[in-house]
């Protein structure tokens, strides 16, 4: 029989150049750094070059902030007493009560008036008052009727107005006057005896009036003024229920 030599061993196959291991090494420490310098430090911040110190600083520098950690803490500012001046007294009770504070009241006049009526009544003034066993603080609260003017100061008088001369004015004029203080109810009355008033006497000239003028007038609103007044074509008499023409003889 015929031998034949027994068969070579293949060929060891060849690996490419690019998986070879020293390439692919190569190859990802390149994807690896590129991708740092594109997508920034895997701290968190885009676009910083590895080994750059954070806040835009070198190596080694300090930063320019510092974020701040953990939630801060909120100081709760102390409410102040709610300001009641110029409110009806029950309505300032009702706010004070709704702010944490007890009420007292006391007449601001120079007299001693009980406050019976809270809805009679308005502040004028008010003053801290310690606060009653250490509990709620307490207000002290200056009031007035509701129809009068506040005095200059808590104690003092109450300021009403005084009754303003109307002689001489026709009884329309007179009317805005004695408005302007406050006086609501105008009374007029001929001031002669033989002369009837007409319905409408705003032409009619004031002669003599009362209240006085000058007078202090308290409570205005309630108060009434009486005007006597002569005709426009007649002077007024010396005084009050004259007569405009002398008597018939018989």
């Amino acid at each position: 029989m015929d031998s034949y030599p027994p068969p070579s061993a293949p060929p060891p196959a060849v690996r490419p150049w690019w998986r070879r291991p020293v390439f692919v090494v190569v190859g990802v420490l390149l994807v690896f750094g590129g991708g740092l310098l594109f997508f920034g430090d895997p701290s968190g911040e885009p676009g910083r070059v590895p080994g750059e110190a954070k806040g835009g600083g070198r190596p080694g520098g300090s930063p320019s902030s510092v974020a701040a950690t953990g939630t801060p803490s909120v100081t709760s500012t102390p409410v102040g007493p709610p300001r009641l001046v110029g409110k009806v007294l029950r309505e300032a009770r009702e706010v004070a009560s709704g702010a944490g504070y007890d009420v007292v009241t006391h007449d601001a006049s120079e007299k001693n008036a009980g406050q019976w009526d809270a809805d009679g009544w308005k502040v004028c003034f008010q003053t801290a008052a310690g606060q009653r066993g250490g509990e709620r603080p307490v207000l002290d609260l200056g009031v007035v009727r509701v129809d009068a003017p506040c005095p200059g100061a808590d104690g003092e008088e109450i300021p009403w107005p005084s009754m303003p001369g109307v002689a001489g004015a026709d009884f329309f004029k007179a009317g805005e006057m004695l408005e302007a203080v406050g006086v609501r109810k105008v009374r007029p009355e001929s001031v002669y005896t033989d002369v009837t008033l007409p319905a409408d006497p705003s032409t009619w000239r004031v002669c003599f009036q009362e209240p006085a003028p000058g007078r202090r007038i308290e409570n205005p609103q309630y108060a009434t003024a009486y005007l006597k007044l002569a005709p426009p074509d007649a002077g007024c008499p010396d005084t009050p229920y004259a007569r405009l023409r002398p008597e018939p003889t018989s």
